[in-house]
């Protein structure tokens, strides 16, 4: 049988991984600080484009309906491969002030030829996968009751400073189609069981949530 350490730590070495390809690509970049709400797409004006992210918050949303695919922790990568199509609108909505260093994805890819990183390459596009595959597993829960255990269980898991300002109810709403008023009586319901605690919609505790809804 499995260890399920075994999965934690292959998850810690890709984790490494990026932080070791950022420490790698740092000298030949310059970072910039940049405002809240600031939007930085995959692809500009035809060009795929890769942004080295030392601090900040990040979500990841789709321009056709700003829908939110995920939250990007940092320090982190987005844009090193060509994985994500031009036509994806997909881009990178800043929370609070971020440094970040801009270039081409081309030019990344030259950085990691000419440093000889694919090895730290290849465990950074594992992580990334491993992200969405777990995502694809949330948004194709069988339930909506899943979908929002795993949400609380994914906010609870956000920073302190994202859960201190985003409500349990937005967080989940941004995330999937559920309407608000299914989500509102789910939580109030589970909060009523003593299942979450809730402080002027803020989730502040998670206890053992049930199995089936």
């Amino acid at each position: 049988m499995k260890d399920s350490s075994d999965d934690n730590f292959t998850t810690t070495i890709q984790i490494q991984a990026t932080f070791d390809l950022i420490e790698v690509l740092s000298p030949f970049v310059t970072f910039e600080k940049f405002p809240p709400q600031r939007r930085l797409y995959y692809t500009e004006g035809g060009v795929k484009m890769c942004y080295i992210i030392r601090s900040g918050l990040i979500k990841v949303r789709r321009d056709a309906d700003d829908f939110v695919m995920g939250t990007l922790r940092t320090p982190n990568i987005a844009g090193i491969t060509n994985m994500i199509p031009d036509t994806s609108g997909l881009y990178l909505e800043l929370q609070g002030e971020a440094e970040i260093a801009i270039l081409t994805t081309a030019r990344a890819q030259e950085l990691i030829a000419e440093t000889k990183s694919w090895e730290l390459l290849a465990r950074h596009i594992m992580k990334i996968t491993t992200n969405l595959f777990n995502n694809n597993i949330i948004m194709t829960a069988p339930t909506t009751y899943e979908v929002v255990k795993f949400h609380l269980i994914m906010l609870m898991q956000e920073p302190e400073s994202v859960r201190e300002k985003t409500s349990a109810v937005k967080y989940i709403l941004e995330r999937t189609r559920l309407s608000r008023s299914t989500v509102m009586k789910m939580l109030a319901q589970l909060r009523q069981g003593g299942y979450i605690q809730l402080d002027d919609g803020i989730l502040v505790a998670l206890n053992h949530l049930p199995a089936k809804y």
